[in-house]
């Protein structure tokens, strides 16, 4: 089985989505894999008791076991343009005169 990595696109019991975060956690042992999925089927927004290890909507974010987790194939990979979470640009214009 091809190993899951962060931006892997894969299918939980909660449904599909993307995977935005692997490895351990204080919230439990072991191994344990973060996604932000399609739709609001998830349990948290990536923070767990007070610790943040990824970002997504509220309800959006699941935490896995890694054989919870089943790899999709790589066509059904959403780009960051298309996640629920969208993030502004901001742009600053500073005006400066000469002080002479």
């Amino acid at each position: 089985m091809d190993s899951v990595s962060v931006g892997s696109r894969v299918s939980t019991a909660s449904g599909n989505g993307t995977v935005r975060f692997v490895g351990t956690t204080s919230f439990a042992a072991g191994k344990w894999i973060g996604v932000e999925l399609d739709g609001p089927n998830g349990k948290n927004n990536g923070i767990v008791q007070g610790k943040r290890y990824f970002l997504c909507k509220d309800g959006y974010g699941v935490f896995v076991r890694p054989a919870g987790a089943k790899l999709l194939d790589s066509s059904s990979r959403r780009s960051s343009e298309e996640s629920p979470l969208k993030f502004n640009k901001v742009r600053f214009i500073v005006d400066v005169k000469p002080t002479m």
